[in-house]
């Protein structure tokens, strides 16, 4: 499937939705991050790739509030949040799936979905089904639905497919109704197949939702990103849509040990 998203305009007066500036994060005496700035356009889809080590994963942490920066700031919709734990991230639409799948194994798909709507709604699952609880499972349905699970509602999520798995964490992400999702890797472990439906499914989401995605397969990051930010050592090395990155000689060499093709 082709990739048909336009890059997102700038008009004058324009904000970011997401915007780190001079982010540094040490750790000990290992420097993690060095004066790190990204600005995110609403709608964008930024693929953040580098080698093990980079500081992909400590940016992210970052953003979601998991790690706080030694200095600088990280402002999501206008809200400085360098300082504000990561439970307060939902409330600005933020959502984060992970490299290793977080759904529970004993619960259906259905339940696993219908525990994140409780969640970002602060409902908890009566003895009783009321008509909420009610509205919230048929609501869960649809959200299965949406990432082409809904043959599977009753089935455990232990008993899915890893590309399946990968799945069901979207649609618990996508059940909190984020503006800004935050993928961790969402291809890892998946065949060839899988990233193809993978790929599929992330390109049908709406086009106001903000990605931003560590990736290493390059190939699925390409496809599905309109810019890329390469970091190495902490530090971001280039920027650019994915053909100029694909084409950059110090990306071939830092990220992956070559030299681009003339």
């Amino acid at each position: 499937m082709a990739h048909t998203h336009t890059t997102p305009s700038e008009p004058a007066g324009w904000a970011p939705v997401v915007q780190v500036r001079a982010v540094t994060v040490a750790f000990g005496g290992l420097l993690a991050l060095r004066g790190i700035d990204l600005a995110v356009a609403r709608g964008e889809r930024l693929a953040i790739l580098g080698p093990n080590g980079a500081g992909k994963t400590t940016l992210f942490n970052v953003i979601a509030g998991g790690v706080t920066p030694t200095s600088g700031s990280v402002v999501i919709k206008g809200v400085e949040c360098v300082h504000r734990p990561s439970r307060y991230r939902p409330r600005l639409g933020v959502a984060r799936t992970y490299q290793k799948a977080r759904a529970l194994a004993g619960l259906t798909v259905r339940e696993n979905i219908y525990l994140a709507l409780a969640g970002v709604r602060g409902r908890h699952r009566a003895l009783w089904r009321s008509s909420a609880d009610r509205r919230m499972g048929d609501e869960a349905a649809g959200v299965a639905d949406r990432v082409w699970l809904s043959g599977q509602l009753d089935a455990a999520a232990g008993e899915l497919s890893h590309g399946q798995q990968r799945q069901l964490e979207l649609g618990m992400a996508i059940a909190t109704r984020p503006d800004v999702m935050l993928l961790d890797e969402p291809a890892s472990g998946l065949s060839r197949g899988e990233r193809e439906r993978l790929v599929e499914l992330l390109e049908s989401f709406d086009e106001e939702l903000t990605l931003l995605l560590i990736e290493h397969d390059m190939d699925v990051a390409f496809r599905i990103a309109q810019r890329v930010v390469v970091m190495a050592d902490g530090e971001q090395v280039t920027a650019g849509t994915p053909d100029q990155v694909r084409g950059d000689p110090q990306v071939h060499r830092i990220y992956l040990g070559t030299e681009a093709p003339a």
